[in-house]
């Protein structure tokens, strides 16, 4: 399963387009998520949407101001939306007979604003048990080792941030390519550069998937770094893994069963014959 999120500066010019359009058919993106489109939904034609396969959406909501976050996916993505406000889209999507929870996020510029976004999503990952994931531009960083620039990031902000991740349970996946996926462009010392986007999620989505990675694409429109999450569902025996408890080695034939198990010969060379006896052993204790 792939995502995208791209926080693209506009998106009404040509290139812009072509660049979005670009980005579906490299990557065919299950879900792909638009942050700071700049123009209103209904001003982008329905061919353009339908050349890439988009024939479902969902807009954040603002009062009187334009949508500032997108989210778009075909038919063949079984979806509900859960929640929508005014700085994240929550949907709940069904994935090889298993049930996650998505959620796009455009942070408020302002750490007030965005403790209600904190609150929001705990309450949102309080009402439902199972894989999370949260991505896109929380416009903030984790501290001073996320930004590079004369002036340190706000202490508040930062600890905002970490204290939301730690409380419920939260990581932050790596992300390969690009670490800062914001630049203001500028040159010398005036450059600013912060990892504003990024992907977060809890244990269980972790333990879902047999391996998730989270990829800054080439920069390209915008002054944002196009993000690429990519999970490939596990398809390995779920069986429970084998544990040793350390109370067996009270009981009074332990040893004896030990060294009876490892006399045991078996055919093979090096590793071959330790893994064997190993399987032995596991299966006698």
């Amino acid at each position: 399963m792939n995502l995208i999120y791209w926080n693209i500066r506009g998106i009404g010019n040509f290139e812009s387009k072509i660049a979005l359009r670009n980005l579906f058919l490299s990557h065919k993106p299950l879900i792909i998520f638009i942050a700071e489109p700049k123009i209103s939904f209904e001003h982008v034609p329905s061919w353009y949407w339908n050349s890439i396969g988009v024939s479902k959406y969902c807009l954040n909501a603002r009062e009187n101001m334009l949508p500032s976050l997108w989210a778009l996916w075909g038919n063949d993505v079984p979806s509900t939306i859960l929640f929508v406000f005014d700085q994240c889209i929550a949907l709940e999507i069904t994935c090889h007979q298993s049930t996650v929870y998505i959620v796009a996020v455009y942070a408020s510029i302002y750490y007030l604003k965005r403790r209600e976004l904190w609150a929001d999503l705990s309450h949102l990952q309080g009402c439902f048990d199972g894989p999370w994931l949260f991505i896109g531009d929380f416009n903030t960083v984790l501290g001073a080792h996320e930004k590079r620039g004369r002036r340190p990031p706000p202490p508040l902000s930062c600890l905002d941030f970490l204290n939301w991740s730690n409380a419920n349970l939260l990581n932050h996946l790596p992300t390969l390519g690009a670490f800062y996926t914001w630049t203001n462009g500028r040159f010398g010392s005036e450059n600013v550069a912060l990892r504003l986007d990024r992907a977060i999620c809890n244990e269980e989505w972790i333990n879902l998937w047999r391996t998730t990675s989270c990829s800054a694409l080439v920069k390209h429109q915008s002054d944002h770094h196009p993000l690429l999450l990519s999970s490939d569902f596990s398809v390995v025996n779920r069986t429970s893994t084998f544990k040793f408890f350390k109370t067996w080695t009270s009981h009074e034939d332990c040893r004896r069963l030990v060294m009876e198990t490892w006399a045991k010969k078996f055919r093979g060379h090096g590793m071959a014959r330790l893994q064997a006896k190993l399987m032995h052993m596991k299966k006698n204790i």
